[in-house]
């Protein structure tokens, strides 16, 4: 498996949209005129299965459509209003209005577009994926990443009821079981179908390791193929198998109340990642020349204080924060 590096985050991609388009005046008048055309739009995937198994990929006959579904935004009833959002959620909830314009989602579609393309590149070319299948593959993976984009910033404008916030999450869970059908289908291969399915889940340790290669690059000390492979599932190993004491390492899981982010559970996330970091260590040792351990141990400590600066803005947002 080659190494690539990540390129972007999803809140630093809507944030930037947003701030852009509030800049913006020129094409008010025009979108306008065509929020005034829009019509809901059900999301379809389309895909014509072959009849017989080969050990070679399904041929693809059919792209799925990504289009998004706005959810309609019902005014809290007199027994059930919603609380106030702050400034940060006040943000969120315009950007998220403006994904239902047609040209907004079409810029916020090409911006993911291309992040997937870079994410995704090295495995698709593993696969030994054609160029046919190369595009399949993305439309499968943009179909929820799109989804994920409008129910995930829907979310984090706040102001959402308990039955909304978990129609979402099922939302979100049946676009993923889907995708994943699909996907096992077109590749059908249960090797490759794994390796998908492991290059996902470590996402964020290849982001770690790509500092890892960039400190030590221009030295005499890279990281080897294989190398690489062995801190990839050592690392996913001991995160897998670790006992967490809270719920913020949980990413499937979308509840974006104050409890959640509340600077408590932030603490016992902190001491859980800091005894995960140090299992990681002592089992890199072993893996790594002292040269390349450095640069391990410094990649680490860089990421850890990432996480830590976007757990405590995520606190801010939702209401976790303590003064």
């Amino acid at each position: 498996m080659k190494k690539q590096l990540p390129i972007i985050l999803l809140v630093a991609v809507c944030a930037g949209l947003g701030f852009w388009i509030y800049s913006s005046k020129q094409d008010t008048n025009r979108l306008k005129d065509e929020v005034a055309r829009l019509k809901d739009v059900p999301t379809e995937l389309a895909m014509k299965k072959a009849d017989g198994q080969s050990k070679e990929k399904q041929s693809v006959s059919a792209d799925p459509v990504v289009a998004a579904n706005p959810l309609a935004e019902e005014p809290p009833s007199e027994t059930n209003k919603k609380p106030k959002p702050d400034s940060a959620q006040r943000m969120m909830r315009s950007i998220s209005k403006m994904l239902d314009n047609p040209t907004m989602n079409k810029v916020m579609e090409a911006s993911q577009r291309g992040a997937l393309g870079a994410l995704y590149e090295n495995l698709l070319n593993d696969l030994g994926l054609n160029e046919s299948e190369k595009q399949y593959f993305m439309e499968l993976l943009m179909f929820r990443q799109m989804k994920n984009v409008e129910l995930g910033m829907k979310m984090m404008s706040g102001g959402l009821s308990k039955e909304e916030q978990q129609a979402m999450t099922k939302d979100l869970k049946e676009t993923a079981d889907l995708v994943k059908e699909e996907m096992e289908y077109f590749l059908n291969s249960p090797e490759d179908v794994a390796e998908w399915e492991f290059y996902e889940k470590t996402m964020g340790e290849r982001m770690m390791l790509s500092q890892v290669d960039q400190k030590l690059a221009g030295l005499d000390a890279p990281l080897s193929e294989d190398t690489y492979r062995k801190l990839l599932e050592m690392m996913h190993e001991e995160k897998k198998n670790f006992d967490f004491t809270s719920n913020l390492h949980d990413e499937k899981n979308m509840d974006m109340s104050p409890n959640r982010f509340s600077q408590e559970n932030i603490q016992s996330f902190s001491s859980d990642v800091e005894q995960l970091n140090a299992n990681i260590s002592d089992k890199a040792r072993g893996i790594l020349t002292q040269q390349q351990f450095d640069a391990f141990s410094e990649s680490m400590k860089a990421s850890t204080e990432m996480q830590q600066a976007q757990l405590e803005m995520a606190a801010q947002m939702f209401g976790g924060k303590q003064e």
